[in-house]
């Protein structure tokens, strides 16, 4: 088994062991990254490696402790799978970057850095991701208008950590739609 399928599916477990972030969120970023990852041809290894390892310590709670310092909460167990799986110490060094930096506050050390957070930002600017939020609040029991005011803020604190040009036009067609879509909930 591949060391991306081994982070997917340790992702997976603390996915349920968290309950959250939304799997089917996770794999819009996985899915963002890959194309990035081609076209700024940068190592699809770290990019993917990064975005299933980023959320490793998570919680369901919008804005609370653990959300707002996931990124380092997560690092050591990044790390710690990473050494296990024998990954280089040089690549470590970025997938762990790419983590840290995915909420803004550490500069970015690589290209493929820069592309998992545009990858992992992204997912809350498209109306998919939107909409997969948006149930997945409704899951945790809050009632629609909370829910909508949670994916706007998501959306815009998401849309400010866009550094890529492509991502940042595509992000502000989508939300308009996003708007739209929402205009009778505002």
């Amino acid at each position: 088994m591949s060391i991306i399928e081994e982070a997917r599916k340790l992702m997976q477990r603390q996915t349920k062991k968290n309950q959250a972030p939304a799997w089917t969120l996770t794999e819009l970023a996985i899915k963002k990254g890959k194309d990035l990852a081609r076209k700024y041809k940068v190592d699809q290894e770290i990019v993917l490696l990064a975005l299933y390892l980023a959320h490793l310590v998570f919680s369901k709670v919008p804005k609370g402790k653990i959300q707002r310092t996931h990124e380092i909460l997560s690092l050591k167990p990044a790390q710690q799978f990473l050494e296990k799986n024998h990954f280089p110490k040089d690549k470590q060094k970025i997938v762990l970057n790419a983590i840290a930096a995915h909420h803004g506050k550490v500069p970015f050390l690589s290209k493929e850095v820069e592309v998992m957070v545009n990858a992992e930002c992204f997912k809350f600017v498209t109306v998919e991701g939107c909409l997969i939020y948006l149930h997945e609040l409704g899951q945790r029991g809050y009632n629609y208008q909370k829910s909508v005011e949670l994916v706007f803020y998501k959306m815009n604190q998401k849309r400010k950590l866009l550094t890529l040009s492509d991502c940042k036009k595509e992000a502000a067609r989508n939300i308009k739609i996003i708007k739209g879509i929402f205009k009778n909930s505002l």
